[in-house]
């Protein structure tokens, strides 16, 4: 069952999901994409290229308002996100039977992963690309610049035809993702380019030394989306190992 996709629920909006199931095991590797981007962007795409060429199952979804899911700007909020990604893993163990997952996030998908419901599931392991987990929020927990544009206008536009409600930005303040990382014990594998413009690299230096079971691999040069064919290749083969290996050690 390879490219098969699927549509499901999460509470009322449908969401949409592709499916390559590439052996008979009940374990499954679920790819969460960066904000406003989708499942069949660059990075998603070759990801689970990649894990159905090294026979690992593996499934990629749009998140509410993305891609080919259901919603608009005002339902993107980083509280749907999180009940998307725990719909998402219930709706493969009930329909599909999985019983274990692995889950890669990037970017923002990265603090989503961060955020799910680990007790609810049997998550084996994380992979964290890039991630935007807000190490350095500013200790008040006051609005930012884009909150304060997109309360005025009621968005801010992060680039060409993607926009942001104002109240993801009040949503978005009620988490702080990195620190649900130093409670949870699962392996976890942190992967950031160098030249990230977007997310700065010592952000995941800095959580990965307070988690416990984890590995940090930062690829020189790497910008954000891994977009060199040389820096992706290198995530897509350090991300393979970790699955396929029960160490940390490299």
């Amino acid at each position: 069952m390879k490219d098969k996709k699927i549509f499901y629920f999460s509470g009322k909006t449908k969401l949409c999901g592709v499916l390559n199931q590439v052996n008979d095991t009940k374990k499954i590797v679920v790819i969460c994409h960066a904000r406003t981007s989708h499942k069949d962007s660059n990075s998603t795409l070759l990801l689970a290229n990649a894990l159905s060429q090294a026979n690992i199952n593996n499934f990629r979804f749009d998140f509410i308002a993305c891609g080919e899911s259901e919603g608009d700007i005002s339902d993107y909020t980083v509280t749907n996100m999180v009940a998307n990604l725990n719909d998402t893993l219930l709706e493969l163990q009930k329909d599909f039977n999985f019983k274990d997952f692995i889950l890669i996030g990037c970017s923002m998908g990265a603090r989503i992963v961060s955020l799910v419901d680990y007790k609810k599931f049997n998550i084996e392991k994380i992979i964290l690309w890039y991630g935007a987990l807000n190490y350095y929020r500013r200790i008040f927990n006051l609005p930012s610049k884009k909150e304060k544009i997109a309360e005025k206008k009621g968005y801010y536009e992060i680039e060409k035809g993607k926009k942001l409600s104002y109240n993801y930005f009040v949503d978005e303040r009620k988490y702080v993702a990195y620190k649900k990382l130093f409670k949870w014990d699962v392996p976890k594998l942190f992967i950031h380019g160098t030249k990230d413009q977007y997310v700065n690299y010592k952000s995941s230096v800095k959580i990965s030394k307070r988690c416990r079971n984890s590995k940090l691999i930062l690829i020189q040069n790497g910008d954000h989306g891994f977009h060199d064919e040389k820096t992706m290749n290198l995530a897509l083969q350090e991300t393979i190992n970790f699955i396929q290996n029960d160490s940390l050690s490299n």
